[in-house]
């Protein structure tokens, strides 16, 4: 074997060396992605089930249902309890949203999770009352509210 054999030789072995690394990142990417979809899945089920372990209190539980049929009839206290509770499941939604092409279900299946979802908490005439309240006063960004308007028609 002569000198130019041996250098086509090691060029070709060189080539097969990066061929065979590209295939093994893409490999070590594909697995990490899964793995952080996995991740993501569990941190917003965390956070719903962060906010729906809050009835687990029998006191806020009633609140939560008193203010559901009225919010106007809420004391001043009970309107702060209530609308600290819906605006945390309405960040819990919102999470599905930004994280819903990163979870292990897909963009579209937690889009109409979070619709669903929006559309069952928010349906109630006293929790309808309190969105346009905060709407009015704090609100979400305009994708948000949008998204959230579709939800609730």
């Amino acid at each position: 074997m002569n000198l130019a054999q041996i250098t086509v030789l090691a060029e070709l072995l060189a080539a097969a060396g990066v061929i065979a690394s590209l295939i093994f990142v893409a490999f070590e990417i594909r697995k990490n992605t899964a793995q952080t979809r996995q991740a993501n899945w569990g941190n917003v089920a965390d956070r719903f089930n962060a906010v729906y372990a809050q009835t687990d209190d029998m006191e806020l539980a009633k609140l939560v249902v008193k203010g559901r049929q009225s919010y106007q009839d809420l004391s001043e206290a009970e309107k702060l309890a209530f609308g600290h509770y819906l605006e945390q499941l309405c960040i819990a939604i919102q999470a599905l949203l930004v994280h819903g092409e990163n979870l292990a279900h897909g963009r579209e299946a937690m889009l109409g999770l979070a619709k669903k979802h929006l559309a069952f908490h928010l349906g109630f005439p006293g929790s309808r009352e309190w969105y346009e309240e905060f709407d009015k006063q704090r609100g979400y960004p305009p994708a948000m509210r949008e998204f959230v308007r579709e939800a609730i028609q």
